[in-house]
């Protein structure tokens, strides 16, 4: 990481959070060892404080939407976690929950999009879904360049995705 990069990650906004943020979009029931497997990873090398996962980053009492939305605003990169069941999963009536516009995946990743913020699909065991298999609100997410993360080769793939993020975060504004 350059110096310039070390000097903007974690700087404090007014409000007393970092500037540049690290968002883990993943969605629970669908290999949740790699949302944390990655945020122990990037913690280890920008810090907890940059790196925001919901379990370990919203505070008791706070706000659950608000803590969610607000952190997708701030950050700079969005990591989608998508494993096998991320496509599929139902809610109680049997109904896919990504096409649902209240299902929080769906409205993490489409305020990303609409805040400008980078969307790295990382791919746990699973492909990246097509177009057609998407809600039109996130569709765009099938055409972007993703990483993947595979339980037999976790330590290198690990290392990859850190220093992609790494290698972001400096070209980002």
């Amino acid at each position: 990481m350059s110096t310039d990069t070390l000097a903007s990650v974690g700087r404090r906004q007014p409000g007393g959070r970092p500037s540049t943020r690290i968002f883990i979009s993943y969605r629970t029931g669908d290999e949740p060892f790699g949302a944390a497997l990655i945020d122990t990873a990037l913690c280890a090398r920008f810090g907890p404080e940059v790196v925001f996962r919901a379990p370990r980053s919203i505070r008791p009492g706070e706000d659950f939407a608000d803590a969610i939305l607000n952190a997708v605003k701030e950050s700079s990169v969005m990591l989608a976690v998508i494993g096998p069941r991320w496509l599929d999963a139902a809610d109680r009536h049997g109904r896919p929950r990504l096409h649902n516009p209240a299902d929080w995946v769906r409205r993490e990743i489409l305020q990303a999009f609409h805040s400008g913020v980078r969307v790295v699909p990382v791919l746990l065991n699973a492909n990246l879904p097509q177009e057609q298999e998407l809600p039109p609100a996130i569709a765009q997410l099938s055409s972007h360049q993703y990483l993947r993360l595979h339980h037999r080769y976790a330590p290198a793939d690990l290392e990859r995705l850190v220093d992609e993020v790494d290698a972001l975060l400096g070209r980002l504004p």
